[in-house]
């Protein structure tokens, strides 16, 4: 019955669009909800929307919504800060958390660091937080992509943080007495199209699902 009614919405949703649709939708997206959240939304895309192509860049949020780029995008998913006024659509409100791997103990005198570049929300949050408490701590690795982090994580350099919704399956949230709060943090959206609206407000409505579902 279920799956009677997903059909039925899809003919309906496909009768009022525009067809054929056709061109290229581009996606600018931070490049840790690149890893966790477009793997399972291209398929779904491609079926629903054959003949348009996705062209998807990863970069910091700053970057994606600086005035030189932003207009080189359709959609922008960006990370702000819950403070910031923002043109965006708030999608969800994460908590940002400290992320390592289970495998690995936090230990030592000094908290060992892997973090994306000066620019990152997560970046200032920590080094922010950190600068209020006692204890030690160190930047032992830099890298703008999630992958590079993560094997720098998984190889014992340091620990990170991220929004929850980002997380990846293979690290896991962090808890201890010297990690201090992170606070929270806005995702959202900025549906620019123009050119396709129906399909970029088809694309946002699948991230906002998923985003939700995973929080």
């Amino acid at each position: 019955k279920a799956k009677e009614l997903l059909e039925m919405n899809d003919g309906i949703f496909r009768s009022l669009s525009p067809a054929p649709l056709s061109g290229r939708l581009r996606l600018g997206i931070p490049s840790e909800f690149a890893s966790t959240l477009l793997p399972g939304l291209i398929g779904e895309f491609s079926k629903r929307y054959p003949d348009v192509s996705l062209e998807v860049t990863s970069a910091l949020s700053r970057d994606l919504l600086h005035r030189t780029k932003r207009d080189s995008f359709d959609l922008i998913l960006a990370l702000a800060n819950p403070d910031e006024e923002t043109q965006g659509e708030l999608v969800l409100q994460d908590d940002i958390v400290w992320v390592g791997d289970s495998g690995l103990a936090v230990h030592g005198d000094a908290i060992s660091l892997v973090l994306a570049p000066d620019g990152c929300v997560y970046r200032s949050r920590v080094i922010a937080q950190l600068k209020q408490q006692t204890r030690a701590w160190k930047i032992a690795y830099t890298n703008a992509d999630l992958a590079g982090l993560t094997a720098a994580i998984q190889q014992g350099l340091g620990i990170t943080a991220l929004a929850r919704a980002s997380m990846p399956a293979n690290l896991t949230v962090l808890k201890h007495r010297f990690l201090p709060d992170l606070g929270k943090v806005n995702i959202c959206l900025f549906n620019q199209d123009s050119q396709h609206p129906v399909v970029s407000k088809t694309l946002a409505e699948f991230i906002k699902t998923r985003l939700t579902s995973a929080a």
